[in-house]
């Protein structure tokens, strides 16, 4: 019989089209971990041995540039599986990992991991499918932030995230996250007052709402 986190890891998109049998053993070298919020889960430069996987919670990955700004790089939830790169020949994690909120998260050992894999071609196409996505995603994003003026870059961004993070509702797209302005510029690489003047100006064109719990982005 299924155990209980089989059941949860066979609800996410990596493992759904894997067999019983290929789940149960990803769950049996899984550990559960708690996390309070800003726990530092891994530091940039530190070899990649741990890879988390969510089940609860919301995670930021930032990377530190040269004058000592936080550039954001994704925000992670339930269901996701990170770092994405750096499992391979004694690499180091590309970025800084750090809990947003309580959670309660499981690992497991890069090397148990890899073993795995090599054992089950059908769960590492899908783990290269998913991987294939996350780029994509982050280049969209990439994209967005050179491209456009900073409201477009704001505007963007936001919707992006809100789009692959959160639900589709009449409004928009909804995603419950506590989001500060501070967080939204390092995302796009500007100032807090920067972001806060053209969040306060895209609230009163009605293209979005952002409180501390919720952002939700006009679906136009």
């Amino acid at each position: 019989m299924p155990s209980d986190l089989s059941k949860l890891l066979s609800r996410v998109q990596i493992f759904q089209n894997c067999t019983e049998e290929e789940i149960q053993q990803v769950a049996n070298i899984l550990m559960p971990k708690e996390t309070r919020k800003r726990d530092i889960l891994f530091y940039e430069g530190e070899p990649c041995e741990v890879i988390y996987f969510i089940q609860s919670g919301r995670v930021k990955v930032y990377k530190t540039t040269e004058d000592g700004r936080e550039q954001i790089v994704n925000l992670l939830g339930k269901g996701d599986i990170f770092p994405h790169v750096g499992w391979y020949g004694g690499s180091t994690y590309p970025a800084t990992a750090e809990s947003l909120e309580d959670g309660q998260l499981y690992f497991l050992y890069v090397n148990k991991f890899l073993q795995l894999l090599e054992n089950n071609p059908r769960l590492t196409l899908k783990l290269l499918q998913e991987f294939d996505g996350k780029i994509r995603e982050l280049q969209s994003r990439l994209s967005n932030v050179l491209s456009r003026d900073m409201t477009e870059k704001i505007l963007n961004v936001l919707f992006s995230l809100a789009k692959t993070k959160g639900n589709k509702n009449e409004e928009g797209y909804l995603l419950e996250i506590e989001l500060t302005h501070q967080d939204i510029a390092n995302m796009v690489g500007t100032t807090r007052e920067t972001a806060s003047r053209v969040i306060s100006q895209l609230k009163k064109e009605g293209k979005l709402q952002l409180d501390h719990k919720m952002l939700l982005v006009k679906d136009v």
